[in-house]
């Protein structure tokens, strides 16, 4: 049993020596990346892998890592990254080994190592480094200056050490003349803007087989180039301003400005303002002290350029001084203007009541002389100007305007001469003062004087001494006295002495003791018509009293011989004396007088005059005051208005007027009527036209136009007028109408809807029996029944029918006549004086029959015209 044993278990002992020794030959580590010998860049990142391979992956260790120098590298600390490290990822027997950034010292042999049943197990990888090619000073843009030697920069490094070459847009670059290869660049001598551009720097390690290419953009900067400008600006004091600064350059330059004189920075001072791009500098407000020279710079990465530009300042005048100044008559008179601004005012005098300035240097024949000078005073420019006037006189005084003005503007001033003189009383009137009744008066005395002068009066050579009827108010320069002349002794001359530091003057006054008018010299008969008279009057002497200011006329018929029941007529003196509305062939009575201030003078003597019979009326006067032969000229090429003044009718009424006109020649000096046939007639139905035109011209022709005025008694002489039209192009109609006035179209709209009511108030009368017309015809005709009944008339049916019926009304029946009415003839008015009026009887036909008479009729009066309805009050017959 032990044997059998014993025999199983040596079995089992060496099956499991022969398994152990087949396992031993499959149990290796494997290092990923495979090879056993790596070359990595310097800087690069390396992973090695490093996985147990075995039948029973438990059996295993974890791996480990050792650098070259044989010690174990650690895993990395929690939330660290150091340069070298490892991670474990035991689930799958994994250990990897990191490096961050390779570097020459990190080369070597690397070694993996773990045990599998006791039994070791290795494996290994040999790191070997190298340098890549690497840029360390090669910017991709580069910035050169035209006109200099410049070096594109290129400096690469590598291990083993690279070769480099270089190209222009894809063309190879070779040593020469104008570029030269470095180690570190590309020299390029007396760059251009033609060498913009890019570049390329290309690297290439033999033994490595790295090649490398830096594409360098290359930009020729130009240093800032002044455009041409003018050198001096002038800008406008108190106003907003700029001036700009422009360069050409590249890249674009940017701008500033600093004064010449003080050499600080505009874009910093107040009330300066730069604009560095645009190169604007502005002025805000522009002061007089802004004058000077400003320096523009410009600059970019190439240089930098600058300009200087003198800037003038405007400044209007101001005037500062202008005084006003006084000196006698007869001596000299200065005023001294003085006024600054730039550039230098210019100044000049006028008097304020002439237009016309005075010239510098003589003037008025050498009496009035302009001196001038200028200079300058700071940033001021001053100048000033001197008027002296000599033998002044009174018309030299007033107010002179000084005048100063540039190219800024103009300013003005004003400053008085007063020139003093003596007392004058040229502008007193020497008319004499009258009063009359004790009636209290007033003499005034007003001296003219500079200084003002003293007054104080004299009468009868005497010192005028106050008293109850004499009263003198003010001592100058105005001065009246108040007296009540109770007596005649003071009626008189009164004397008024006016005197001041130059002289004295004095004035005399006549008080004189006023009358009534004397009877009326002469009155004689001048123009006469057959209803008026007009006379030349001869005034009374005006020695004993006020001026005439009126004429009055007393005129009554002749068999009248009563005065107080005259009519009278009063016109103002100096105007036209015509009585008018008289009554033709009768004789008339006029006495006249004169009227002045004190009352009306005594009645001349009578004069008669015996009127003319009706006749046509007077010939027309023109408006305006123009010859029957002299040759007016029209402004229009086609019409021609004429006016004229309403003439006398000579006892019957205008009913119109007569306008004739036709194309005339003057021939020998005499005018003659061109052609009959173009003579023309107009008339025009009222007594009232004034005016009328002529239209339908012909340009540039003479006329001779006539008008006359007509009455029941025929035509009036005609009033002449000869016109020639201007010239233009003939119209074939008459010229435009004028257009209506708002006030005549306001009655024509009120016209057309008066129309409008009485044809609707006509439809309801005809149709409805309704309306306005039906209601005055219903009374109308219901008072012609009453009357009717009342007179007993058979003859009421032959008044009209009622509204609108055409149908006939039967006659009525008989009826009693009534009693018989009583004629009274209508009183007359019988002239006093008789005429016997000579002059062919009317035809009056039926109208012989036809004269006012009345009836009595139920204790009334009723009056009516023989032929046609009697009228009066309570009867519509």
């Amino acid at each position: 049993m032990r044997s059998h044993r014993a025999r199983a278990t040596g079995v089992a002992a060496l099956a499991v020596l022969l398994a152990t020794i087949t396992g031993c030959s499959s149990q290796t580590l494997r290092i990923f990346p495979m090879p056993k010998q790596q070359t990595v860049a310097v800087g690069k990142s390396v992973v090695l892998t490093c996985q147990a391979d075995a039948p029973d992956p438990a059996l295993v260790t974890q791996p480990q890592w050792r650098d070259p120098k044989g010690l174990i590298i650690k895993e990395a600390a929690a939330g660290t990254r150091p340069e070298i490290y490892t991670e474990p990822m035991p689930a799958k027997q994994l250990q990897y080994l990191y490096i961050s950034s390779i570097t020459t010292a990190m080369a070597g042999n690397y070694t993996c190592e773990a045990t599998y049943t006791n039994m070791p197990l290795s494996a290994s990888v040999v790191l070997e480094t190298f340098v890549a090619i690497t840029w360390t000073n090669a910017n991709e843009n580069q910035y050169a200056t035209k006109g200099k030697d410049f070096k594109i920069m290129c400096e690469v490094t590598a291990e083993p050490a690279p070769s480099v070459d270089w190209f222009k847009e894809g063309t190879s670059i070779a040593t020469g003349d104008r570029y030269v290869i470095h180690a570190n660049g590309l020299l390029i001598k007396n760059i251009q803007e033609s060498d913009d551009g890019t570049y390329t720097c290309r690297a290439v390690v033999i033994q490595t087989g790295e090649l490398s290419e830096r594409n360098i953009k290359l930009e020729v900067n130009t240093a800032p180039e002044m455009e041409e400008r003018e050198t001096k600006v002038v800008i406008k004091e108190g106003e907003t301003a700029s001036i700009t600064c422009k360069a050409r350059g590249k890249p674009p330059p940017t701008y500033s400005w600093i004064k010449a004189s003080t050499r600080e920075n505009l874009g910093t001072t107040p009330r300066f303002s730069v604009d560095e791009i645009k190169g604007l500098l502005t002025f805000d407000r522009v002061e007089a002290g802004d004058y000077g020279k400003y320096i523009c710079s410009a600059v970019n990465q190439a240089g930098h350029n600058e300009t200087e530009i003198e800037v003038e300042v405007l400044v209007r005048p101001r005037i500062f001084e202008l005084f006003n100044t006084t000196a006698a008559e007869n001596m000299e008179g200065r005023l001294e203007c003085k006024a600054t601004g730039r550039p230098v005012p210019r100044i000049s005098f006028r008097k304020l009541s002439n237009t016309d300035r005075f010239v510098n240097g003589p003037n008025d024949d050498g009496r009035i002389t302009i001196e001038t000078r200028s200079h300058q005073t700071g940033d001021q420019m001053e100048s000033s100007a001197v008027i002296t006037i000599s033998k002044l006189n009174r018309t030299d005084d007033g107010l002179y305007e000084c005048v100063a003005e540039n190219e800024g503007g103009e300013a003005r001033r004003n400053g008085h001469l007063t020139v003093q003189f003596r007392p004058s009383f040229e502008h007193m009137n020497n008319v004499p003062v009258w009063s009359w009744n004790a009636q209290p008066v007033n003499i005034s005395c007003i001296a003219e004087s500079i200084p003002n002068a003293t007054i104080k009066w004299k009468f009868h050579e005497y010192d005028l001494v106050e008293t109850p009827h004499v009263r003198i108010y003010g001592s100058g320069p105005i001065s009246y006295v108040t007296i009540t002349p109770i007596d005649t002794s003071l009626y008189g001359i009164y004397k008024c002495i006016a005197t001041n530091t130059l002289g004295e003057a004095e004035h005399i006054i006549q008080l004189r003791q006023a009358f009534p008018p004397g009877p009326v010299v002469q009155a004689k008969q001048d123009t006469i018509t057959a209803t008026s008279v007009s006379f030349n009057i001869v005034g009374p002497p005006e020695d004993m009293g006020p001026p005439i200011e009126a004429y009055t006329v007393q005129f009554k018929e002749n068999g009248n011989f009563d005065w107080n029941l005259a009519m009278n007529r009063t016109w103002s003196a100096n105007s036209l004396y015509i009585v008018e509305n008289l009554r033709p062939m009768f004789t008339y009575d006029f006495r006249f007088a004169a009227i002045n201030r004190v009352g009306v003078g005594s009645w001349g003597a009578p004069i008669t005059v015996i009127m003319p019979r009706r006749s046509p009326p007077e010939q027309p006067k023109w408006r305006e005051s123009i010859s029957s032969e002299s040759l007016i000229h029209g402004k229009y090429a086609d019409r021609y208005e004429l006016q004229w003044k309403i003439p006398a009718d000579n006892g019957e009424p205008i009913d119109m007027y007569d306008v004739s006109y036709c194309p005339v020649l003057k021939v020998n000096g005499k005018w003659q009527v061109a052609a009959e046939s173009e003579c023309f007639t107009e008339e025009l139905k009222s007594f009232e036209a004034i005016s009328y035109e002529i239209r339908g011209l012909r340009p540039d022709t003479r006329y001779r136009m006539h008008v006359r005025a007509h009455n029941a008694l025929g035509f009036s002489q005609p009033a002449q007028l000869y016109v020639q039209t201007a010239l233009g192009v003939e119209r074939s109609g008459f010229a435009a109408p004028h257009l209506l006035s708002s006030g005549a179209i306001i009655g024509l709209a009120l016209a057309g809807v008066f129309i409008c009511l009485i044809i609707v108030d006509l439809l309801l009368l005809c149709f409805r029996r309704q309306g306005v017309i039906a209601t005055i015809c219903g009374r109308r005709v219901k008072k012609h029944s009453d009357d009717e009944a009342k007179l007993g008339s058979l003859y009421g049916w032959r008044f009209p029918l009622p509204y609108c019926s055409t149908k006939p009304r039967a006659p009525p029946s008989p009826a009693p006549l009534p009693p018989p009415v009583k004629l009274v003839s209508t009183p007359t008015y019988i002239p006093t004086t008789p005429v016997d009026e000579k002059e062919p009887l009317k035809d009056t036909g039926d109208d012989g029959i036809k004269r006012n008479s009345s009836v009595e009729f139920d204790g009334r009066r009723v009056y009516a015209t023989s032929g046609g309805p009697i009228i009066g009050k309570n009867s519509a017959v």
